[in-house]
């Protein structure tokens, strides 16, 4: 008698033991699928609450429950335990909570009146930016014109927002935006990067030289070499004017400026403006930056440059020279950019384009520029960054026989081509220096160019092809999620 009767504490404990064991993994389960709804929440921080919350529960669910539904709130999951809806809330900012309570029957201890036994977990995540230097090469050609731009601003800003969170700066983050064309502005303020004289004042009456920049020769568009080693051309749209000629009747050229009319900074009129800086973008570089609100500022300031074509690597290769360490202390600040390489400080780069790369030929003037002379070469298309396409900048081997027509379609071609190699060069450079490159297509169904952005990207989830402007801005916001690290607390 009193050997059965010890043995009842004996089985009570026993059993009460069996239904801790088994609250215990009940719990840490819950914990488990608590981290990893915060964590898939947090990945999708800034998209809208009822996306980041279906993340959110994706997750939970997949980690705790057998898929059993009850009702619409709750689920029988691991070890039989009822769990209800988790909440998912944003107790401050770039902080997300995901919080679970679950119910787990017991075995034993339902015989002393507690038939289950409450769970509840909570995981928290906080996006945070490490070290970086970011630059933005962005695309701001003339088909952006007008929807197109404004779709880049909202998602530029989406991916400072993010990184920045409600911070206006955060240690070691450095944020360089590179707006390209046909050209690259570096800015006025920059004459000295300019080979001894070239810049002429006088060439650019009545107004003066913008600040853009002509590519380099001798191979020196496809380096990071300092002013020192390469100097720049500055940018210089001859006029046009009394110089293109059908036999002897003067015909309109296709950039026909003069002391008294130069127009090249009325947006209004497109690719009809004229002047000397035609086809400079308004913006220029903006190196690379600390302070939140100045690069809202500028992406909220960007406007498109009409004329001269789609040039992607000579936007490329300046968002290099924000972040080439060969460039320390070119751009304003002596301890930036930093070595390749250093712990804490990644270095990335996101190339933005809306089209082919391209050598834009504007149809102006009758009978067409396609078949004027000027300066005894034919005139085939705009200038840009590498002059005319008939100065063969390039070095293009182009066809001797047939139409002038048909060699200029045939010239644009070949350079389209030599431009895409450039790029394509560019990518690869700036990955063997360890930098990371993101890529998006906004807005364009050419395979080949999707095809070439993918392959500059340096993973194959790095690329990002957005055919509308919910798709742009979600590329954008998926990069700073990629590039914001999550930090996980209970």
């Amino acid at each position: 008698m009193v050997v059965a009767l010890s043995l009842l504490p004996l089985i009570a404990a026993c059993g009460l033991a069996l239904d801790l064991a088994r609250g215990w993994l009940a719990q840490s389960r819950l914990a488990t699928s608590v981290d990893a709804a915060a964590l898939a929440g947090g990945r999708a921080f800034s998209l809208p609450a009822a996306e980041r919350e279906a993340a959110a529960m994706i997750l939970f669910w997949a980690n705790f429950s057998r898929q059993d539904i009850n009702s619409a709130t709750t689920r029988i999951g691991f070890m039989g335990a009822t769990a209800r809806l988790p909440v998912v809330d944003i107790p401050a900012v770039n902080t997300l909570r995901v919080t679970a309570e679950a119910s787990m029957p017991t075995v034993f201890m339902r015989i002393f009146g507690e038939p289950t036994m409450a769970l509840k977990a909570t995981a928290t995540v906080t996006a945070q930016t490490d070290g970086m230097e970011l630059a933005m090469a962005l695309d701001v050609t003339g088909s952006m014109y007008p929807t197109g731009i404004a779709a880049l601003r909202l998602a530029a800003a989406d991916l400072v927002n993010i990184l920045y969170g409600d911070k206006e700066t955060i240690p070691g983050l450095w944020v360089s935006i590179v707006p390209w064309s046909a050209t690259i502005n570096m800015g006025p303020t920059r004459a000295s990067w300019l080979g001894a004289g070239l810049l002429h004042a006088a060439d650019y009456l009545p107004t003066t030289w913008a600040g853009c920049v002509e590519a380099r020769r001798n191979g020196q568009d496809a380096t990071d070499a300092p002013p020192s080693v390469a100097p720049f051309t500055p940018y210089l749209w001859a006029s046009t004017l009394n110089k293109y000629r059908s036999g002897t009747t003067v015909v309109a050229g296709d950039n026909d400026w003069s002391a008294t009319r130069v127009t090249e900074t009325n947006l209004s009129l497109q690719n009809a403006a004229v002047g000397p800086n035609l086809g400079c973008p308004i913006n220029t570089v903006l190196p690379l930056t600390a302070e939140k609100s100045t690069l809202l500022a500028r992406i909220g300031a960007l406007q498109v440059a009409f004329r001269g074509g789609t040039i992607s690597n000579l936007g490329l290769q300046s968002a290099w020279f924000t972040i080439s360490p060969r460039w320390r202390g070119l751009w304003g600040n002596a301890s930036l950019p930093r070595d390749y390489n250093v712990v804490g400080t990644r270095k990335v780069v996101v190339l933005m384009t809306d089209g082919q790369n391209n050598w834009y030929d504007y149809p102006s003037g009758a009978p067409g520029i396609a078949a004027t002379t000027y300066d005894n070469q034919t005139v085939d298309a705009d200038y840009t960054a590498y002059g005319r396409m008939a100065e063969n900048r390039l070095g293009i081997v182009t066809p001797t026989t047939g139409t002038i027509s048909a060699r200029i379609n045939a010239a644009i071609a070949l350079n389209k081509t030599a431009i895409s190699d450039k790029m394509q060069s560019m990518c690869t450079l700036l990955k063997a220096q360890g930098i990371t490159v993101y890529t998006i297509t906004f807005n364009l169904s050419d395979v080949t160019t999707q095809n070439l952005y993918r392959n500059c990207a340096s993973t194959t989830t790095g690329y990002f092809n957005s055919p509308n402007q919910t798709a742009l801005r979600q590329a954008f916001t998926q990069i700073g999620n990629e590039l914001v690290t999550l930090r996980l607390t209970r």
